[in-house]
């Protein structure tokens, strides 16, 4: 009898293999810090940059307390952005320093 292979794409075979090990969540979590600038657009990532991700909690560093201030009107709005970009709620909330 003939065996019958079954070929898939080597993307699609990495994402399920990461899936698997649990370690697709941290990928996407890496990659807030990979596109970051695409994500929140080159105004803010000039002013602030993403330091720390932990258990949704996204810490971010402000070059000034202007900034600070503004970002924490927008933080919500960062959220939601932040989480549509990749797909998934990774980022729950924002503390900046």
């Amino acid at each position: 009898m003939k065996r019958v292979w079954k070929i898939t794409a080597m993307g699609v075979a990495m994402k399920k293999a990461l899936a698997e090990q649990g370690l697709d969540r941290g990928i996407r979590e890496q990659d807030l810090f990979l596109r970051w600038e695409e994500i929140v657009g080159s105004a803010i990532a000039k002013q602030a940059a993403p330091h720390r991700l932990r258990n949704g909690l996204l810490w971010m560093q402000v070059v000034d307390s202007a900034w600070r201030q503004e970002l924490s009107l927008m933080r919500r709005e960062l959220v939601a952005k932040i989480n549509t970009a990749l797909g998934e709620e990774i980022v729950k909330d924002i503390r900046l320093r």
